[in-house]
């Protein structure tokens, strides 16, 4: 079980790394792409780290955190509750997640695609970097080298542009992921807090075990230390030698509570930021440039007055609401079932 956790933890530093060297980087170093491996390759090096990350986190929530909200989770109605939506959630979040980074985000037609069954055309306009057709919403995407209908940007950790047939997708992953997040927060901080107040109140804790050294006194404990303990084992022992109860049962795990916080404080902020651009009818790459036309602050929110009181909200009911043929497929693990394949420009 600390095996489990030891290599959450790793997962997690090596998935960031892996965003910072292949995403952000070649982005500042330009050079450094052609030394890169293929997009796909990169797509399946941060997919195994993803991958046990969200397998490590439900095992946890089953194996510990369960138990200590329902003293039998598997024999109880309340038990069984937790374990439906558990899963119901993670379901939801992981299949919407694995369909952003696979399913291809939409490319206009080459030229020669598109005059192929339309001799008499002779007005259209053509990307000059790809040579694809451009239409309402197309943006040419620096980092795949292509155009991507109604794009809304390249996401570092899907390693996939988001755009008109994956959005959906993205950013039904983000819905169930904040309110999935959520409810590990809410499993995870009980445990955090009573080991937590269990450590500071307990003066012997931390007079033999975190400072056994220690000849100072402070307001709100009884021991204290000028300098924190540097020796491994006196550490290990405050580790191992947790106050009684939940501290000792949990042991290091009960620090879940804090990566969980930090990553639905990431998610909180892309969730709001998504749901905020499709009130607005606007993608990121609208967002920006609405921010470099503007003359001033005023002028840019009036920009974005503009868009918010729209009554219809084009790019909500195109990448998202007429993705499925019925309400309750955005309930449940579901692919997009309504034909998707005519062009936004016919």
């Amino acid at each position: 079980m600390a095996l489990v956790a030891a290599l959450l933890i790793v997962f997690v530093v090596v998935v960031v790394a892996g965003v910072v060297a292949f995403q952000i980087l070649p982005r500042i170093f330009p050079t450094i792409k052609k030394k890169l491996p293929a997009q796909s390759t990169i797509s399946y090096f941060q997919l195994v780290p993803v991958s046990f990350i969200l397998a490590a986190k439900l095992y946890l929530i089953f194996d510990l955190f369960l138990h200590l909200h329902v003293e039998q989770p598997f024999m109880s109605w309340q038990g069984v509750f937790h374990i439906c939506f558990t899963l119901y959630m993670w379901s939801n979040a992981v299949f919407n997640y694995y369909a952003a980074v696979f399913f291809k985000p939409g490319y206009p037609q080459t030229q020669k695609e598109y005059l192929e069954n339309r001799s008499n055309v002779k007005r259209y306009e053509m990307c000059s970097k790809c040579e694809r057709i451009r239409s309402f919403g197309t943006h040419h995407c620096s980092w795949c080298d292509t155009c991507i209908e109604m794009m809304c940007h390249h996401c570092p950790f899907t390693n996939n542009c988001v755009g008109r047939r994956n959005y959906s997708y993205y950013y039904l992953f983000l819905t169930y992921a904040f309110f999935g997040l959520i409810y590990a927060a809410y499993l995870t901080f009980f445990p955090f807090w009573s080991c937590v107040s269990s450590a500071i109140n307990d003066t012997d804790y931390i007079k033999d075990v975190l400072f056994p050294k220690a000849p100072y006194k402070l307001p709100f404990m009884k021991y204290a230390a000028t300098k924190p303990p540097k020796d491994y084992d006196v550490l290990m022992k405050a580790v191992y030698q947790l106050p009684p109860g939940v501290c000792q049962e949990l042991g290091l795990h009960f620090t879940m509570f804090l990566p969980v916080v930090f990553i639905f404080i990431f998610i909180a902020l892309l969730f709001i930021f998504q749901s905020t651009l499709l009130l607005l009818d606007m993608s990121l790459v609208d967002f920006y440039d609405a921010g470099r036309r503007a003359t001033s602050v005023r002028d840019f929110f009036r920009i974005l007055k503009v868009g918010l009181l729209k009554k219809r909200k084009f790019r909500f009911e195109t990448l998202v609401l007429n993705k499925r043929s019925a309400w309750w497929r955005f309930f449940i693990p579901s692919f997009n079932d309504v034909d998707d394949s005519t062009s936004v420009i016919e």
